[in-house]
């Protein structure tokens, strides 16, 4: 069988930018290289014991068996009391269906809200996996330019409306750059959404990860967004738990409703042993966070210090990344492109980056400060030697 016996479709999604890296380093370990991988969003915390501990009393207690589409009872109650917590704001467990992980609730809301044909606003850079996303709806991705700060650019995204437009797409904090949108920016966002009656997509995966400012949920603005909004969690990030596949999407109730529907044929439900352990991390999960956040903006610190001295960047507001603008080694002829300061960087100095052409952004590279402070003192070191 050659490729032509394949769809259209699967043919046309791009691979992901940061999973090939890390296949590459896999490979570059397996042949004795030793690698300090910056590449990977995934914080080098262990799952928290409590976590560990409720998982494994579920499944002791036989909780392995099929169960609401939506998600277990136990959890999307759970889900609401940190949601008031967090927000101040009331949703019920009707406004919450379960995923495996975000990837499939991002994919599960442009299955919900898109046509053939029907665009999709995406400030640029943007996560790997969304323009895909987008494609595997049936949709078109309309890239819009951010702000030299990479905060939105909100008359770019109104000049890009137009009768196809369908939805427009945000992530904040911000996977590349850390920034976090401010309740200003979101709310006029939200009057541009509603006058040309769009619906927003808001990936908060990173909700809990921010420094010195508060989260601002876009759907807790107004009655309206919260009706046209549907927001995108994840508990791989602020709780450790990457391998759980554990993502939530909150909506109105006729989306959650007509999604339960989808992901019913889809995958129906998620492991029921999963979600009550993040029952347990959501309980606690302020203890889970804070230690988490603490020693982020210390590595975040000592980082951009450091990394700072070699590239120009913006101080991450939020999230875990560095996002290195690599212009000024394109020009002076050292490397090419974001791809050839990558393979550069791990062929020369052992250190593993993801090129800033994966998030729609050349001239810059994404550093992940999910090591070590140790390691990334050490990396820092190996790039220095690399391109002085």
């Amino acid at each position: 069988m050659n490729k032509s016996k394949l769809s259209d479709k699967i043919l046309s999604i791009a691979p992901s930018g940061s999973i090939a890296i890390s296949q590459a380093i896999s490979e570059l370990r397996e042949r004795g290289e030793k690698i300090i991988g910056l590449n990977v969003g995934e914080p080098d915390f262990k799952t928290p014991e409590v976590v560990l501990n409720a998982t494994k009393k579920a499944l002791d207690s036989g909780r392995t068996k099929y169960s609401l589409v939506s998600g277990e009872k136990e959890l999307r109650e759970a889900i609401s009391k940190y949601f008031f917590a967090r927000t101040g704001s009331i949703i019920g467990p009707q406004n919450i269906l379960v995923g495996n992980g975000s990837k499939q609730i991002i994919y599960n809301a442009f299955q919900a809200i898109l046509n053939a044909g029907d665009e999709v606003i995406i400030p640029v850079p943007y996560w790997v996996t969304i323009p895909e996303s987008v494609k595997l709806a049936g949709g078109v991705s309309t890239f819009v330019d951010s702000q030299d700060d990479f905060h939105l650019d909100l008359d770019k995204i109104k000049a890009a409306i137009n009768k196809n437009t369908k939805a427009i797409y945000i992530n904040t904090p911000n996977n590349p750059t850390g920034i976090v949108y401010n309740e200003d920016e979101l709310l006029k966002l939200g009057e541009m959404a509603k006058e040309n009656d769009l619906w927003i997509i808001s990936d908060e995966a990173y909700e809990s990860l921010i420094y010195e400012r508060k989260f601002v949920a876009i759907n807790t603005l107004s009655e309206d967004l919260f009706e046209r909004t549907i927001c995108i969690q994840s508990f791989s990030k602020t709780f450790c738990m990457t391998g759980f596949r554990l993502g939530y999407m909150i909506a109105n109730e006729m989306v959650i409703k007509e999604i339960d529907k989808f992901q019913g044929h889809l995958c129906g439900n998620v492991a029921p042993f999963t979600q009550l352990g993040a029952v347990d991390a959501l309980a606690i999960h302020e203890q889970i966070s804070h230690p988490l956040v603490e020693e982020m903006q210390k590595r975040r610190d000592i980082t951009f210090e450091l990394f700072s001295k070699l590239f120009d960047c913006h101080k991450p507001e939020g999230a875990f990344y560095l996002f290195l603008d690599i212009s000024k080694y394109i020009e002076s002829g050292k490397v090419k492109d974001s791809a050839g300061m990558v393979q550069l960087l791990i062929r020369e100095a052992k250190v593993a980056l993801v090129p800033g052409s994966a998030f729609g952004q050349e001239g810059y590279i994404r550093l992940a400060y999910t090591a070590s402070i140790e390691e990334l003192k050490q990396a820092y070191e190996q790039i220095s030697k690399v391109l002085a």
